[in-house]
């Protein structure tokens, strides 16, 4: 973190893979790893509401202005918010939450963290002229996440982190190789992470370098076209904004609404067998399982209901898309605590 605000991260894009790694870098750089299981507090930030905003900017001020207790140190990461102004369409919000998040930021301006505190935020989007980014800017470092507009340099960026995102699989490439990948799987950093873990697996333990062959014989197709497995990415990651984000890319589809609730359905239904105890330990029952372990059993059977449900009400009549879009998020979102 700079030098001139050391305890405050805020953390600004649309790459939310990326985002996440900032503030894992963060926690790695603050926190010794014998704290991290009680030192590291996780505030949800995705909210659909003003009710659950407010009650998530609350949450967030009480736990950094609670001090550590028995840990020597404390990380507050106010993680995946989806409210901050700037959001575009579904992302509006009331002048009650502007006016907490202006109050939030002039809380931190006047009782800065003492040394031993550290917050992370991560959000989405941030409209840079508002209020509250102009408060926050003179006391976090602000880093940007955001995915290129264009496509060229988005293949470019995606060439350039392509390195550091193979080395956690162990793996490299050969030469024409990675640009081959790219060109392939496209410049989004969690797709590009998957097709890397799935790579490592199809080569075995003992094979590290990937060849243009290999990338031929494995690797998806995705370029920047937005794919199923992009909004069960979504779905599993419980980010609120991510998911309404995906589903508007499908909505120019014809039929998208059964089409979506069928894929949906059967993604709880594959995530219920994974927590299970099911699956046959390959790549994709590790994924489900990764994926399941962010829901509870309850919780995954809860979601497909409610696919089921909206699967048949869609056959007997044509619902609004805001509505298909409310029902897949509450799949998803989590209960508020009263």
């Amino acid at each position: 973190m700079a030098k001139e605000s050391k305890n405050i991260l805020l953390v600004v894009g649309d790459d939310d893979y990326a985002a996440e790694t900032e503030a894992k870098h963060a926690i790695e750089a603050h926190v010794p790893e014998d704290y991290r299981a009680s030192a590291v507090e996780v505030v949800a930030g995705a909210a659909s509401n003003a009710e659950g905003q407010l009650a998530s900017i609350r949450a967030c001020l009480a736990s950094v202005q609670t001090p550590p207790f028995l840990d020597p140190v404390k990380l507050t990461w106010w993680k995946e918010v989806s409210f901050f102004p700037g959001g575009g369409r579904g992302g509006r919000i009331s002048d009650e939450v502007k006016e907490a998040l202006e109050c939030f930021a002039d809380t931190l301006t006047a009782n800065p963290l003492p040394e031993n505190q550290f917050l992370v935020i991560t959000a989405t989007t941030l409209l840079s002229t508002s209020i509250f980014a102009k408060r926050m800017k003179p006391i976090a470092e602000m880093k940007d996440c955001s995915v290129p507009e264009r496509s060229k340099d988005r293949a470019a960026a995606a060439l350039a982190r392509l390195p550091t995102l193979a080395a956690a699989e162990h793996l490299t490439f050969a030469p024409g190789a990675d640009r081959a990948f790219v060109a392939k799987v496209g410049p989004d950093t969690r797709t590009i992470t998957s097709e890397l873990a799935k790579m490592r697996t199809y080569l075995g333990e003992d094979v590290h370098e990937v060849k243009p062959e290999d990338v031929a014989a494995i690797t998806s197709a995705g370029g920047d076209e937005t794919e199923i497995w992009a909004l069960t990415d979504a779905l599993a990651s419980r980010n609120a904004a991510r998911v309404i984000e995906t589903l508007r890319c499908f909505q120019g589809d014809t039929g998208w609404p059964i089409m979506i609730s069928t894929v949906v359905e059967r993604w709880f239904r594959s995530l219920i067998v994974a927590k299970a105890g099911g699956g046959d330990g390959g790549f994709k029952a590790r994924k489900d399982a990764a994926a399941a372990a962010a829901f509870t059993m309850t919780e995954l059977r809860l979601g497909r209901y409610r696919m089921m449900a909206l699967r048949e009400r869609l056959v007997s009549s044509q619902p609004p898309p805001e509505y298909v879009e409310m029902e897949i998020l509450r799949t998803v979102t989590k209960p508020s605590r009263r």
